[in-house]
C-alpha cells in the first residue's frame, strides 16, 4: 500500500547548526526558525541532533552556562539517519525501533532532508482519504487496477 520513498515524504528545509555553536545561539536560532530541534554538522556533515529536551534535561536542569556550553556537549550522538530512497514504511518502523521523532536523511553523507512525526501523520491523512474515496468509487477503477499490480 505504501509506494512512496522517503525522499518523496521528508521535508527539505532542515535547518542545522555548527556543533561549535553555544547553546545561547542554538535556542536563538530554533526560536527563530519556530522549531524543537536541529540536526548539528561538524565540518558540514551532520553528527547529532539537539533538541528542547536535550537543552532541558543537559543545560538548564545542570545549570550550565548556555553561553560558554557548546551544542556538542548536550547533542544526541550518534545520529540516526536514513536515505531517501528507503521505502517510507522502513522509515518509520526505523523510527519507531529507535524511539526518535525525527529521522534525518543523508545521501553521501550530506543531509538532504528530514523525515519527522508530522510528516508522517501527514502521508498517513492523504492515504486515509485517499482510502475513504476508492471505498466510494471516486477513483476511477482504471487508476486503482495500475496501483494494485504494484502492490
Amino acid at each position: 500500500m505504501w509506494l512512496l520513498d522517503v525522499g518523496h515524504v521528508m521535508n527539505k528545509s532542515v535547518i542545522s547548526i555548527d556543533s561549535e555553536v553555544s547553546v545561547k545561539d542554538a535556542v536563538s536560532k530554533m526560536i527563530h526558525h519556530h522549531i524543537g530541534s536541529l540536526v548539528v554538522t561538524d565540518n558540514g556533515r551532520p553528527v547529532g541532533i539537539v533538541t528542547e529536551t536535550d537543552m532541558l534535561s543537559k543545560v538548564l536542569a545542570l545549570a550550565k552556562n548556555p553561553e560558554s556550553t557548546k551544542v556538542k556537549t548536550v547533542m544526541s550522538k550518534p545520529l540516526i539517519c536514513g536515505s531517501p530512497q528507503m521505502d517510507f514504511m522502513e522509515g518509520v518502523k526505523l523510527m519507531v525501533n529507535k524511539r526518535i521523532k525525527k529521522l534525518p536523511i543523508t545521501h553521501h553523507e550530506q543531509l538532504v532532508g528530514i523525515l519527522t512525526l508530522t510528516d508522517i501523520l501527514r502521508v498517513h491523512q492523504v492515504m486515509r482519504e485517499f482510502i475513504q474515496a476508492e471505498a466510494k468509487g471516486e477513483i476511477p477503477a482504471k487508476f486503482m487496477k495500475r496501483v494494485r499490480r504494484k502492490l
